[in-house]
């Protein structure tokens, strides 16, 4: 906890190692002595012991301890479910799922292989998803808060049935994304973009088979890619030739697209 949440008097569920599934200890706060250290005294096990214990080590209030047990028990199940799964950070599935509820616009997140929001907003995503909200994977749960928290697999399907229902509200920041990374990324000076830009290409491909692009407008957007190269090496043959002001020209109107 932190040290302005203690409070003298208190009972607190004290850990000796803050590592999950650590026993807990009952103590009572007796007072604050220097830095983040307490004096406290131990309620059980060992009752009447008196120790100095750190603000970190105190876990939670005694009486919320069993909820953030029980709380605990099921973010570690949703842990190793996503583990079974196969679930991996900075993967290009990963990555794709963080671009797509980045996109939603409503009350969710995704942040390593977990979609949490309120019941509610998670509902209306799965809504304008045409998911059953009345479907939930049996390791969801609600936290102490009040957030609902869905395992990965559950946040891979409504991320994937999203973009097949709206394509355009994913495929526009995608697209927009793409293009200004290339863009940036033929800049003298600014070409430690590109290996950020070919990590997220694997993503935006996935994202866009999600949504059935179209593969003729994948074909133009290539044809515009590669004048835009064109243009970008007419932007350096004419810095070459000492011509900075047209060069300066062909720039802004590029950037400008």
């Amino acid at each position: 906890m932190l040290k302005s949440q203690i409070k003298p008097g208190t009972e607190y569920a004290f850990r000796e190692h803050r590592s999950p599934g650590t026993p807990f200890h009952r103590v009572r706060v007796i007072q604050h002595t220097r830095g983040t250290k307490w004096r406290a005294e131990w309620i059980e096990p060992s009752p009447g012991l008196v120790d100095y214990v750190e603000s970190g080590q105190l876990v939670v209030p005694w009486k919320e301890h069993k909820a953030f047990l029980k709380e605990e028990a099921s973010a570690e199940a949703l842990r190793e479910h996503n583990e079974r799964m196969g679930y991996e950070e900075n993967s290009p599935i990963a990555n794709a799922l963080y671009s797509v509820f980045e996109s939603v616009g409503d009350d969710v997140s995704f942040y390593r292989g977990i979609l949490s929001g309120s019941p509610e907003a998670v509902d209306r995503v799965k809504t304008r998803a045409a998911m059953d909200t009345s479907k939930r994977s049996p390791l969801a749960y609600i936290d102490r808060q009040g957030k609902l928290r869905l395992p990965f697999d559950e946040a891979f399907e409504l991320a994937r049935m999203f973009c097949a229902a709206e394509p355009a509200a994913v495929l526009v920041r995608v697209e927009t994304t793409e293009r200004d990374w290339s863009q940036q990324a033929r800049r003298p000076g600014e070409e430690y973009i590109i290996p950020l830009l070919n990590q997220y290409r694997a993503s935006w491909a996935l994202i866009r088979q999600w949504t059935g692009h179209d593969p003729a407008v994948a074909q133009r957007e290539a044809e515009i890619e590669r004048l835009e190269r064109l243009v970008w090496d007419a932007v350096y043959v004419l810095q070459k030739a000492g011509l900075d002001k047209e060069a300066a020209k062909l720039r802004r109107v590029i950037e400008k697209h």
